[in-house]
């Protein structure tokens, strides 16, 4: 969730403010009455006071945009604004997020698009420059990872790290029994095992999983357990976790056909004796010289015994057949029961009827877990744990010039549809049409805002992962 989805879910700047200072120690209560100074009025100025450094101004009829990839969807929003005439001109950098945010709070670049909110520890450059972030949103995504639909593997909901465990290089991860919360009082039951699919690491929405599961922004094949099944499109990932259906009613007939095949074995070769009566009452017919008439009939006979025989071994050819294929399917079945797949949010949305997503905890507790199922909702403001918003953050003051935010209205405005046609999560109207009103100065924009506990931890935790 973005910071400002954090911090900021009261209305209106002014309370959102109010609410931080309160948790940095400043009594609402003691805010100033009739003009006078108060707290309030106090840790503004001090905040303001506290600016070191200084940001250059933007170049005149000039955008500096950063972080934008090629096939991007600001890129592709950026692509129609410049088409549809404008007098200004873009700069289009695309640097790491990290990087793209310490020039913005620099000063050296006016709106980064990204896929994360920008970390504390980065903020705390640009409140040293007096820079404040807005956030503004323009569409989501999500990996979902789902099974078969209607299937039982014990397990509804796992942790981040329990999808870490199961994708990773040399993963121990063999059995739905060791993952999940509970998993401890499941070893030893007959559990599903558990196998992987999901497209290949070169694509989009392997890099998202790269970075928000496995913990590197540099998709690699290395990264994967050995036995990753990796295909070229999601549709070859669908049928590798759920089959086909004309499969799968194959395998629920294979019990049918070989009751079938046992039957026409046991006729056939009632047939095949038959024959070899009529066949000796010809010879006999022939041996006693019967008449004609007898010996035409014992002829006869033997004919439609041929003929019985010939028919049902082309029905138990037929039938065994049938057997065999629905005996693979079965096995095919089986062998793909418990395989769990990578999927973006929007094909899963096409194949929901065929596909169990997982829940996946969002706190990582054991005692107490959150287990938030990837929805539209949970997938707009990013608390599903696999879900990334799409953004572009700039300046408060920026935002407020006429250059900016003509391009960042233009933006939202034709964020939806451009969203479609990428295969994302577009805005829903209601977040659309509120970030439109910041642009339009009819009401305060969400402000980025860490406290300082926030920042503190995040250098520490930066800071300790360096060492490792």
């Amino acid at each position: 969730m973005s910071p400002r989805r954090k911090y900021f879910l009261a209305a209106g700047l002014l309370v959102a403010l109010l609410a931080a200072l309160a948790g940095c120690g400043v009594s609402i209560k003691e805010a100033s009455h009739a003009g006078a100074p108060g707290p309030l009025e106090e840790h503004t100025a001090k905040v303001a006071s506290e600016a070191t450094g200084s940001v250059p101004p933007r170049p005149a009829g000039q955008i500096r945009l950063d972080g934008v990839a090629s096939d991007s969807l600001t890129a592709e929003l950026l692509k129609q604004y410049e088409a549809n005439g404008t007098g200004t001109t873009f700069s289009v950098a695309s640097n790491e997020e990290g990087e793209a945010f310490e020039r913005f709070c620099e000063g050296k670049t006016d709106v980064v698009a990204s896929q994360r909110p920008i970390s504390p520890s980065v903020y705390a450059g640009c409140q040293g420059n007096g820079v404040e972030p807005v956030q503004l949103e323009i569409a989501s995504d999500a990996t979902i990872l789902a099974i078969e639909n209607e299937t039982d593997v014990g397990v509804d909901c796992i942790s981040v790290s329990d999808a870490r465990e199961i994708f990773r290089a040399a993963s121990p991860v063999t059995s739905w029994s060791q993952v999940g919360y509970g998993s401890a009082d499941r070893t030893g039951v007959d559990a599903m095992s558990l196998k992987v699919a999901g497209p290949e690491p070169s694509s989009g929405t392997f890099s998202s999983f790269s970075e928000l599961v496995l913990g590197d922004s540099e998709p690699s094949r290395l990264l994967l357990r050995g036995d990753y099944q990796a295909f070229k499109n999601e549709s070859e990932v669908l049928a590798a976790v759920a089959g086909d259906p004309a499969e799968a009613e194959l395998a629920s007939h294979g019990g049918e056909f070989a009751s079938s095949e046992a039957g026409l074995k046991k006729s056939l070769k009632e047939a095949v004796k038959a024959v070899g009566e009529a066949e000796f009452q010809v010879e006999k017919g022939i041996e006693d010289e019967r008449s004609e008439a007898e010996q035409e009939e014992d002829a006869e006979t033997l004919t439609k015994a041929e003929a019985k025989v010939a028919k049902m071994a082309k029905e138990l050819r037929s039938v065994e057949r049938e057997a065999r294929r629905d005996e693979v399917a079965a096995t095919t079945v089986q062998e793909r029961l418990g395989t769990l797949g990578l999927f973006r949010f929007d094909f899963y949305e096409l194949w929901e009827e065929r596909l169990r997503p997982m829940e996946i905890e969002a706190t990582n507790s054991e005692s107490k877990p959150e287990c938030i199922f990837p929805s539209q909702s949970t997938v707009t403001d990013a608390t599903y744990p696999l879900a990334h918003q799409l953004l572009l953050t700039v300046s408060l003051k920026e935002m407020k010039e006429s250059e900016v935010g003509q391009f960042l209205s233009f933006a939202l405005a034709h964020s939806q549809r451009a969203a479609v046609g990428q295969t994302l999560v577009p805005l829903p109207d209601e977040v659309k049409d509120t970030e439109l009103a910041w642009l339009a100065e009819e009401i305060a924009p969400d402000v980025v805002y860490y406290p300082p506990s926030r920042i503190i931890a995040d250098e520490k935790e930066i800071a300790e992962g360096a060492k490792s």
